[in-house]
């Protein structure tokens, strides 16, 4: 069971990214299977703390070290070695690009090809299936600002 602070976090995250529930609700269940983050691991939460980071969360528990949450080397992995990057997307991170487009409120077509040809287009990726693990923060950014545009 996830600890006060690490619900505290994930739910700060939530907030801080305007995130509305059934998005938010549909990460966990992608990524974990799970609609609510009480019946994740230490580890998975960990983990999508990660992914909202890559969509641009920036969390002032990073740098602590003074007690509140865990320190960072208790906190995240060390760091990808240098060829993860081109690696493939896992299917989870296939998954949340894939709910994110379709459910992303600035998407006004929601298709797959749609989604094959803003990869294209936009970071010169042929199809969903060729995107690389490194590339997917990114991606999932671009996804989250199309309703800023």
């Amino acid at each position: 069971m996830p600890t006060h602070a690490e619900l505290a976090k994930v739910h700060i995250a939530k907030r801080d990214l305007k995130l509305s529930d059934p998005l938010y609700r549909g990460f966990l269940n992608v990524l974990f299977g799970e609609t609510s983050a009480k019946e994740l691991t230490h580890e998975q939460i960990d983990e999508l703390l990660e992914h909202f980071k890559s969509l641009g969360w920036e969390n002032e528990f990073t740098h602590s070290t003074d007690g509140i949450g865990r320190r960072q080397s208790e906190r995240t992995p060390s760091p990808p070695s240098r060829g993860s990057g081109h690696r493939p997307a896992t299917m989870a991170q296939i998954g949340l690009i894939v709910y994110l487009w379709q459910h992303g409120p600035g998407i006004r077509h929601k298709s797959m090809q749609a989604l094959d040809h803003f990869l294209n287009h936009h970071f010169h990726i042929g199809e969903l299936k060729q995107v690389k693990a490194g590339r997917v923060p990114g991606i999932l950014g671009a996804i989250k600002n199309m309703g800023k545009m």
